[in-house]
């Protein structure tokens, strides 16, 4: 079997030497690289691609012996389902991966923009020592109301660690009838938005979600908000986010993903009431090994023919005469 990884340019998840090309302990060869050649990508029998990698319409046309594809992500935004379906190509994730280290992530940028300390530390730099020096109002856990949108694992696991600490939990997703740990409370879209001090986002970016937080959106939110986005960066309106903060709808916004990656807009990184980190969310050395592991662990299964929980296309065309399982 002919296994092809491409990396992503701007994350590089694979490090030199990790993978060589043949080794005595697999059957099969492995290249790794971050510009696939039109001959990698013909004499591949299986791909992971990692984040940022788009497996678009024109990509696939060249995959001519593969069989699967394995995105090293939740999400698979950036993948053309539908080409990779017509060609019989399964399609899998790696499942829940790195969903504790991100809720840590979010619940760490809740608690800094809650307890003001990026707001102190920039006083301090300045030769300050002030404990009013922020803006905005400082409030107890248990006087927050924390509003989830998506309350799938990552939602579930910041709910946990959130109501541990005293603070009022709710959610929204329509998916979720109820919280059967009784952490939270399911709320609809409006009452949510019209009672949260925080607003953090744990949703998939599909065609309805991108630019959900838009002009709109953020005119129903209470005033003064802040809003933490750990899920997908297209799913916030980047402008309609700078007027929020402009109106004072929204009064911090800690990000962790940006429709605009890698290269935000010039007016995000410099905002006063703007946090940003690198989509650095999932990381931990162990969440990295696990996201590696897994996603060859899994292009190995569907290459054998075995069952794959994280299929995203199970009933994809596959075409018998090729040998495909």
């Amino acid at each position: 079997m002919n296994i092809l990884m491409i990396d992503s340019r701007r994350a590089n998840y694979v490090d030199a030497g990790e993978y060589p090309r043949e080794s005595a302990l697999r059957p099969y060869l492995l290249e790794v690289t971050s510009n696939p050649s039109d001959d990698q990508l013909a004499w591949a029998d299986g791909v992971v691609a990692f984040h940022s990698v788009v497996i678009d319409k024109p990509l696939i046309a060249k995959m001519h012996r593969c069989r699967a594809l394995v995105k090293a992500t939740i999400g698979v935004d950036d993948v053309d389902i539908e080409a990779l379906s017509a060609k019989g190509i399964l399609l899998s994730n790696i499942g829940s991966v790195g969903v504790e280290e991100v809720a840590e992530h979010a619940m760490a940028l809740i608690l800094s923009a809650q307890r003001k300390l990026f707001d102190y530390a920039a006083d301090i730099r300045r030769g300050g020592w002030d404990w009013r020096a922020h803006s905005g109002e400082v409030k107890a856990c248990s006087d927050t109301v924390l509003g989830l949108i998506g309350y799938g694992a990552t939602g579930r696991a910041l709910a946990h660690r959130a109501a541990a600490m005293g603070y009022q939990v709710c959610y929204y997703d329509p998916c979720v009838e109820r919280c059967v740990e009784d952490i939270a409370q399911g709320e609809s879209l409006e009452s949510l938005l019209s009672k949260a001090d925080v607003i953090s986002l744990h949703l998939p970016l599909t065609p309805d979600t991108r630019h959900l937080l838009n002009d709109r959106f953020f005119s129903r939110i209470k005033r003064g908000a802040t809003l933490v986005n750990t899920a997908r960066g297209a799913i916030v309106d980047t402008d309609a986010l700078l007027r929020a903060l402009k109106s004072g709808h929204v009064s911090t916004a800690m990000l962790d993903v940006l429709e605009e990656e890698p290269a935000p807009p010039q007016m995000l990184i410099d905002h006063e009431r703007v946090v940003l980190t690198p989509h650095a969310a999932f990381y931990s050395k162990q969440s990295l090994l696990e996201l590696k592991t897994n996603a060859l662990s899994a292009l190995l299964g569907l290459l054998r023919g075995e069952r794959v929980d994280t299929v995203i296309n199970p009933g994809c065309a596959q075409v018998e005469e090729k040998g495909y399982a």
